[in-house]
């Protein structure tokens, strides 16, 4: 499954525009080309990467990179080390389970507030369409704009909470290389039962039930620790494959060359 272009890859960092000469910012070409490699596997976990290496690959300044590095940093896509310098994250199986968690309370105070908030005005009509849309997009039975359709429904449950800081706070505590990955490589089976969540909070804030809705939206965080764990080991077994691929070439003596 392709990624949708329209969406940025970094999920919670908007860019004016992803290209080097298109009149947008340099740093958010930079951004965007280092976040698309790593999610496509030309730069691997644990790999470093070098200011001055990337200066010359993207023909930008040494500034541009280091800035957008440092917002790469932020958005856990790298690591920057005293002495080391930046390097692919490796997102380990505690730091994942405790960055979940974090989002499981964050998800269903979003949706217990917007079950609360359901008698405000035009908050019904707002749930009405998003059960039609539930039901537009399993009718279509195709995962192919589930990464947009999934992002404009939790929007709709989060503005409707009436907390601004909910949307925000959950973009803080996520790995957005996962969360990239996983909508690449969404599985007809995983979509499926995130229609099924989407449809259990959609009808318990309709209905003003704030425990169901609160419940269901933590039951559907909860779902992404083991799906995020599977996505994060493959990329280290990914990296130390492509390790000893590196280290048998070098170990291999050149032919001599003969006359």
């Amino acid at each position: 499954m392709s990624i949708d272009n329209s969406i940025a890859i970094v999920p919670f960092y908007q860019p004016h525009a992803a290209h080097k000469d298109g009149g947008g910012s340099v740093v958010d070409y930079v951004l965007t080309e280092i976040a698309r490699r790593i999610v496509d596997g030309e730069y691997l976990p644990g790999q470093r990467l070098v200011e001055a290496d990337l200066t010359q690959d993207l023909g930008v300044s040494r500034s541009s990179v280091r800035e957008a590095l440092r917002r790469l940093e932020i958005n856990r896509f790298i690591r920057i080390e005293p002495n080391r310098g930046a390097t692919v994250a490796t997102p380990a199986r505690e730091e994942i389970v405790a960055q979940f968690r974090i989002r499981e309370v964050i998800s269903g105070l979003g949706a217990r507030a917007a079950a609360e908030r359901i008698a405000v005005p035009g908050h019904r009509a707002k749930v009405e369409v998003l059960l039609n849309e539930i039901e537009e997009q399993t009718a279509r039975n195709t995962e192919i704009h589930h990464r947009k359709e999934n992002g404009r429904f939790h929007r709709a449950i989060n503005e409707m909470s009436g907390i601004p800081d909910i949307g925000d706070l959950l973009d803080q505590f996520n790995f957005p290389i996962l969360h990239t990955i996983y909508f690449r490589d969404l599985s007809h089976e995983h979509w499926m039962r995130n229609m099924s969540d989407h449809l259990d909070i959609a009808r318990a804030v309709l209905h003003g039930d704030a425990i169901a809705a609160e419940h269901f939206a933590r039951q559907h965080m909860h779902r992404m620790v083991d799906i995020a764990v599977t996505i994060a080991e493959q990329l280290g077994k990914d990296a130390r494959r492509a390790a000893r691929g590196t280290q048998r070439r070098s170990a291999t003596p050149a032919p001599h060359s003969s006359g």
